[in-house]
């Protein structure tokens, strides 16, 4: 992790800068289906919906969904297992996770409109 100097009183204590993490989609061009089941979900570290519901906010995005979280310990944790989790059931998403200040950010986005993926019945 970087590291940059803070100055201060002739002391100089290193700060560590935000950390960010973008996961590309698996698979840009799968079929925009989630593919989770019953065996998969009892795998999962938590069920995605109760993660979800633990954020602060949640902002409906034209290309996905901004999740807000307070960046209590452990938190980056959780975020990058459900992202890793959520990547395998739902291929066609990319993820962005950072650090704002004192939460945690998850951007969940979605496949741009006309990617290239053929319509039902190979139109």
């Amino acid at each position: 992790m970087p590291q940059r100097a803070v100055e201060g009183s002739g002391a100089v204590t290193p700060k560590l800068e935000p950390r960010r993490r973008i996961v590309a989609p698996r698979d840009a061009h799968a079929d925009q289906v989630c593919s989770l089941d019953k065996e998969a979900a009892a795998r999962r570290s938590e069920p995605p919906d109760a993660f979800l519901e633990s954020a602060r906010s949640q902002e409906t995005r034209e290309d996905g969904a901004t999740f807000r979280f307070a960046a209590n310990p452990g938190m980056w944790e959780r975020m990058s297992t459900f992202v890793d989790e959520e990547g395998e059931c739902c291929p066609f998403f990319a993820f962005e996770q950072c650090e704002e200040g004192d939460e945690l950010v998850l951007r969940i986005i979605r496949p741009p409109a006309g990617d290239g993926r053929p319509t039902q019945g190979g139109e």
